[in-house]
């Protein structure tokens, strides 16, 4: 999957995402390249790998690189024996509390493929980076947008992250077979609005 990211309608960048399944593992690659005022934050990637059943994503591992300062690197052991998750950054180690269906921020958005359908809210437990966070949506209704000229049906959910400030967000999920995010809008910590729109992607929708 491709997408493309914009900011008051000019390109500042794109994300490609590149999924792999195999004998009930998984493992899921998102790298981000900048341009413009992206480019002042440096490219990163996310990287997941784990197990997937009928139930959804199980973590093993979470990874999110910082291309342009490696020593802010994170890596995130998901420990279900000890119910714990192990991080490492800047060379410390640290435990967080494994919560029940913990996802990652890699991956926790492809999670609408597994949840029931037709529901007005959706909750997910994120890792995002060294913090473990609620994120909850919110639909708005349903909404045509186009991926390369083709009408596509989706869901307009609302997000935002419990607890945290200025974090609303609009996410896009095709209504197709696979309920994956076609669009999203959100605010950048730096005060910048981007919208993250699909471009491309080796799946029928």
């Amino acid at each position: 999957m491709e997408y493309e990211l914009t900011q008051a309608k000019k390109n500042i960048g794109n994300i490609t995402v590149k999924y792999k399944y195999k004998n009930k593992n998984y493992s899921l690659n998102a790298i981000t390249e900048g341009q413009g005022i992206l480019r002042l934050l440096g490219n990163r990637e996310l990287y997941s790998e784990g197990i997937i059943n009928s139930k959804g994503f199980t973590p093993k591992i979470f990874m999110l690189k910082n291309i342009k300062k490696p020593r802010k690197n994170i890596v995130a052991i998901f420990q279900p024996s000890s119910k714990k998750i192990e991080i490492k950054y800047k060379d410390q180690t640290s435990l967080l509390d494994l919560k029940p269906r913990n996802l990652d921020l890699a991956i926790y958005l492809y999670q609408f493929n597994f949840e029931k359908r037709n529901q007005p809210e959706y909750n997910f437990t994120v890792l995002d980076g060294k913090k473990i966070r609620d994120y909850g949506y919110t639909k708005i209704r349903d909404e045509i947008i186009e991926v390369n000229d083709k009408p596509i049906a989706t869901e307009l959910y609302e997000g935002k992250i419990v607890a945290k400030e200025n974090s609303k967000h609009y996410v896009w999920i095709s209504k197709g077979k696979y309920r994956i995010p076609l669009k999203l809008k959100l605010m950048t910590n730096f005060g910048v609005t981007i919208e993250q729109r699909m471009v491309k992607t080796s799946l029928p929708l």
